[in-house]
């Protein structure tokens, strides 16, 4: 999250956040990855109150008042630092799908607290970001991996001030393929759909895999899509979305790993080659079920999210000149 280059009076920001996907199977509510599709919202000074646009996915369903996920972070923040939001005009361009999975909450949380501080006279640091964002998200994988970027574990330690949290860079050899379908799974019935206990087996399955998942991320070694098997929850939500369950155990070559992305309905699935062919499989998996599905071909975002001088145009123009230098 390096600084903006604004000078001392400039008050027109804007965020970049990228899209998560958490759980990644075994590592259930403690790891997430960073991906690169994004968030993008710009806070401009208004004469009075808030206004708020937005560009995206399910535009109907989004509030443009104060109840706005966005706004209402940052007033958490402004409230954490006994301060006044000034009057703003906050543009959203959202490219993250709504309640799939793929962390659109969490980069919510993320923009509205650092377009919130700044507006607020304040660069806040990561690890007081990341503890505000963990504690209106409820959880902090998500969160942990819009911010940081990469492959994080992140733990929320009783007691603790802030979130513990650890960051791999993720291969950009890896693609990485959502595959949406068209039913959505908000989270509150996905949670329901747990049980209240658990096996000793499957929570030892469960840590022996998270281990060597984490371990296998920060090494740079070989993923394989036993290293993804799960035991707590993804066999209690596959059944509530025709078609996750045939996407779970679906194999391929050139498939490093599939997992349900967060709390679904979106799959994930890493490949290492054919990563085309891997999505059109899995497409076709939900629609034998008869649900319709499109794929997404994305990479890990390794930067996490990023806050910047001016408005929405002034990143269009800074990312476009940085892609043609790539």
């Amino acid at each position: 999250m390096p600084p903006d280059s604004s000078s001392s009076g400039e008050r027109v920001f804007s965020v970049v956040v990228p899209a998560s996907s958490a759980n990644v199977g075994c590592a259930f509510d403690c790891a997430a990855i960073a991906l690169d599709l994004y968030l993008r919202a710009s806070a401009t000074p208004a004469k009075s109150g808030l206004q708020v646009s937005y560009r995206g996915p399910n535009a109907d369903q989004i509030p443009r008042d104060a109840s706005n996920l966005i706004v209402r972070a940052m007033q958490a923040v402004a409230g954490a630092m006994h301060a006044s939001l000034p009057s703003v005009q906050l543009d959203v361009q959202n490219d993250i799908p709504l309640g799939v999975g793929l962390g659109s909450s969490a980069a919510a949380i993320v923009a509205g607290i650092l377009l919130g501080g700044r507006l607020c006279g304040s660069e806040l640091g990561l690890e007081t970001t990341l503890r505000l964002a963990a504690e209106i998200e409820g959880h902090p994988d998500n969160v942990a991996a819009a911010l940081y970027g990469g492959f994080v574990v992140a733990a929320m330690p009783e007691g603790a001030a802030n979130v513990v949290v650890a960051k791999a860079k993720v291969s950009q050899g890896l693609d990485f393929i959502a595959v949406i379908p068209e039913v959505p799974l908000p989270t509150e019935k996905a949670r329901a759909a747990l049980p209240a206990q658990y096996s000793r087996r499957d929570v030892v399955a469960n840590l022996q895999r998270t281990a060597l998942l984490a371990a296998r991320f920060f090494s740079g070694g070989e993923l394989a899509p036993e290293l993804f098997r799960d035991a707590l929850h993804q066999p209690y939500r596959a059944p509530l979305v025709p078609g996750i369950a045939e996407c779970l155990a679906f194999r391929h070559p050139g498939l490093a790993g599939v997992f349900l992305s967060g709390a679904g309905s979106a799959v994930m699935a890493i490949a290492s080659h054919s990563s085309t062919e891997i999505g059109d499989a899995l497409v076709g998996e939900f629609r034998q079920k008869g649900t319709g599905a499109r794929a997404l071909m994305l990479r890990a975002d390794n930067s996490g999210a990023k806050v910047l001088a001016g408005d929405l145009r002034a990143v269009e123009v800074a990312e476009s000149r940085l892609r043609s230098q790539q």
